[in-house]
Protein backbone atom coordinates (compact mmCIF):
# COMPACT_ATOMS: atom_id res chain seq x y z
CA UNK A 1 0.00 0.00 0.00
CA UNK A 2 2.63 2.40 0.75
CA UNK A 3 4.50 1.43 -2.35
CA UNK A 4 1.48 2.51 -4.50
CA UNK A 5 0.88 5.80 -2.40
CA UNK A 6 4.32 6.74 -3.24
CA UNK A 7 4.11 5.98 -6.71
CA UNK A 8 0.27 7.83 -7.43
CA UNK A 9 1.83 10.72 -5.57
CA UNK A 10 5.03 10.34 -8.05
CA UNK A 11 2.48 10.33 -11.34
CA UNK A 12 0.18 13.22 -10.61
CA UNK A 13 3.02 15.40 -10.23
CA UNK A 14 4.30 14.63 -13.67
CA UNK A 15 3.32 15.22 -17.49
CA UNK A 16 1.92 11.97 -18.85
CA UNK A 17 4.52 11.33 -21.07
CA UNK A 18 7.15 10.70 -17.95
CA UNK A 19 6.82 7.67 -14.99
CA UNK A 20 8.43 6.25 -11.99
CA UNK A 21 9.62 3.06 -11.06
CA UNK A 22 10.94 2.00 -7.41
CA UNK A 23 14.10 2.13 -6.69
CA UNK A 24 14.28 1.65 -2.68
CA UNK A 25 11.65 1.12 0.07
CA UNK A 26 12.44 1.94 3.02
CA UNK A 27 9.18 1.09 5.38
CA UNK A 28 9.25 1.94 9.01
CA UNK A 29 6.34 0.12 11.23
CA UNK A 30 4.90 2.11 14.25
CA UNK A 31 2.38 -0.05 15.51
CA UNK A 32 -0.33 -2.72 15.26
CA UNK A 33 -3.03 -1.75 12.80
CA UNK A 34 -6.82 -2.51 14.46
CA UNK A 35 -9.44 -3.79 12.31
CA UNK A 36 -11.37 -0.70 9.91
CA UNK A 37 -9.86 1.32 7.36
CA UNK A 38 -6.61 2.35 6.83
CA UNK A 39 -5.93 5.73 4.19
CA UNK A 40 -2.81 6.30 3.26
CA UNK A 41 -0.94 9.75 2.42
CA UNK A 42 1.66 10.44 0.53
CA UNK A 43 3.71 13.62 -0.96
CA UNK A 44 6.92 14.81 -2.48
CA UNK A 45 10.01 15.65 -0.50
CA UNK A 46 12.89 15.86 -3.14
CA UNK A 47 12.96 16.29 -7.17
CA UNK A 48 15.48 16.34 -9.68
CA UNK A 49 14.73 15.83 -13.58
CA UNK A 50 16.06 12.00 -12.94
CA UNK A 51 15.11 11.06 -9.58
CA UNK A 52 12.17 11.74 -6.55
CA UNK A 53 11.81 11.20 -3.58
CA UNK A 54 8.02 10.59 -1.78
CA UNK A 55 7.45 10.01 1.95
CA UNK A 56 3.87 8.29 3.13
CA UNK A 57 2.39 7.33 5.79
CA UNK A 58 -0.34 4.60 6.71
CA UNK A 59 -2.94 5.92 9.21
CA UNK A 60 -5.60 3.89 10.90
CA UNK A 61 -9.17 4.81 11.19
CA UNK A 62 -8.37 6.56 14.24
CA UNK A 63 -6.03 9.18 12.36
CA UNK A 64 -3.22 7.10 14.15
CA UNK A 65 0.31 6.68 11.83
CA UNK A 66 0.56 2.63 12.31
CA UNK A 67 3.50 2.59 9.14
CA UNK A 68 5.50 5.41 7.66
CA UNK A 69 7.95 4.48 4.68
CA UNK A 70 10.59 7.01 2.12
CA UNK A 71 10.51 6.10 -1.43
CA UNK A 72 13.07 7.19 -4.00
CA UNK A 73 11.67 6.57 -7.33
CA UNK A 74 13.70 7.17 -11.05
CA UNK A 75 11.61 9.32 -13.30
CA UNK A 76 11.75 7.83 -17.32
CA UNK A 77 10.54 8.95 -20.24
CA UNK A 78 7.38 6.74 -21.37
CA UNK A 79 7.90 4.83 -24.89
Amino acid sequence: MLDSATGLCALAALPSNLTVVTKRLDTRFLKAAGVGSITAKARIVARTDREMTVEADLLDAQGVTVAKATAELRILEMK
